[in-house]
């Protein structure tokens, strides 16, 4: 594995003389058959070699834990600074620590994380989250979201001491005074929605005292009061001629770019997007509607199916896995909300637009704005977005109400 790595004989016969030689040829063999790129091999094998130097300090076999990791990531970054071979060890330190502990769970001898201590109420949360989702919440962003600002609130009660089925009106009011300090109203007022269904499903069970879920306030959020962020349709389309280039990356954000702004869908929805999903030979895309998760068939678009087709051909990674859309480098998976949210962040950047609105939903409102100032109907706009209420698309008549434009809108992909 050496040879096809290092030319230098002195730099080869360093690393086939280190230490865990062996272990370390097949980590890296492993990480080639992966997919990795050979920079990346060359930085990880460095690596590796400085990490297997670092553990001769240490008895054979000894299973670190995080905390011990971290003290040979610190070490060794700042060994790097002091040297000058980086200006910070901020750097040096989180690259080590990531390459540390990705070849000490290789070689057995990472000590698993303890698993957090259960809280106090967790079996309660979970049969409350289960039955909200026989119900009505289909949405396992909902679900997440409700867990968390529960979660929130049963820890600040842990704090004070005070137990659920004591918990009065003036508690839940001393929690919202304390998170206004941090939380805009929006977030406060969804706070207090979760919270309601929280405590109206206790009272049912007997769980907390009646009538709190109905003396939860939440504060006052005006009705469509803040305006659809996100860029101009021009905008998008000088981002679509930027990412034009035939490298992987503009090939897959491309693409990504098309979907998220010709259709409006939810981040969700594109990076759940799977290969059978796509029946080239009717013309027709497949989404799973991230809210609802309801399934709907569209018209592939030709400029949408193209810059799919194109990745898929020229820019998509060797993979088993189904999903469309992965990350550039190995091990190659489907990407997380947060990737998503930064390609399309970084694309939008480099326009110079506000940084509010630049992720995968600002291009959702700048679809269904782009739909309406066409001419469409709420009603339209509201099916092409996969609204279940007109109340969710009536706020984007405040856009330019005075100005609407009759225009035709031929296609979806008039995109300039």
């Amino acid at each position: 594995m050496f040879e096809t790595l290092f030319t230098y004989p002195s730099v080869l016969r360093r690393h086939q003389e280190g230490p865990l030689a062996a272990e370390r040829t097949a980590y890296l063999s492993e990480l080639a058959d992966q997919g990795m790129a050979h920079g990346n091999l060359l930085r990880r094998s460095s690596y590796c070699l400085c990490i297997a130097i670092a553990l001769q300090r240490w008895p054979p076999y000894w299973c670190f834990d995080e905390a011990e990791v971290e003290l040979l990531a610190e070490d060794w970054a700042a060994r790097r600074a002091e040297a000058g071979r980086a200006s910070s060890p901020r750097w040096p330190k989180a690259h080590f620590r990531f390459a540390a502990t990705d070849f000490l769970q290789y070689l057995g001898r990472l000590r698993p994380t303890p698993a957090a201590e259960p809280g106090r109420y967790d079996a309660e949360l979970d049969d409350f989250i289960a039955a909200q989702q026989e119900r009505r919440w289909a949405s396992e962003s909902t679900c997440h979201s409700a867990r968390w600002q529960i979660t929130r609130f049963l820890d600040y009660l842990e704090q004070r001491n005070v137990a659920l089925a004591a918990v009065a009106a003036a508690d839940i009011d001393t929690f919202f005074e304390h998170m206004a300090q941090r939380w805009s109203r929006s977030s406060l007022r969804t706070s207090a929605k979760m919270l309601r269904a929280w405590f109206g499903y206790c009272e049912q069970r007997g769980w907390a005292r009646a009538g709190l879920a109905d003396a939860i306030l939440s504060p006052r959020v005006y009705r469509q009061e803040g305006l659809p962020l996100g860029p101009t349709w021009d905008a998008i389309g000088r981002v679509l001629a930027e990412t034009g280039a035939e490298d992987p990356a503009s090939l897959r954000d491309h693409a990504i770019i098309l979907l998220l702004s010709v259709y409006g869908l939810r981040s969700g929805t594109v990076r759940r997007l799977r290969l059978d999903d796509i029946d080239w030979a009717h013309d027709h895309i497949r989404f799973i509607r991230s809210k609802s998760r309801r399934e709907e068939t569209a018209p592939l678009e030709p400029r949408v199916g193209n810059a799919i087709a194109r990745y898929l051909r020229e820019g998509r990674p060797s993979s088993d896995n189904r999903i469309v859309f992965l990350t550039l480098r190995a091990p190659h998976r489907p990407l997380s909300a947060g990737g998503l949210y930064n390609i399309v962040k970084s694309r939008l950047a480099k326009q110079g637009l506000p940084r509010r609105g630049c992720g995968p939903h600002g291009l959702r409102h700048a679809c269904a704005r782009h739909l309406v100032e066409s001419g469409l109907s709420f009603k339209e706009v509201g099916d092409h977005l996969g609204h279940r209420s007109p109340d969710a698309t009536r706020i984007y008549a405040k856009v330019d109400l005075t100005s609407l434009r009759k225009v035709a809108f031929d296609d979806l992909g008039g995109l300039a």
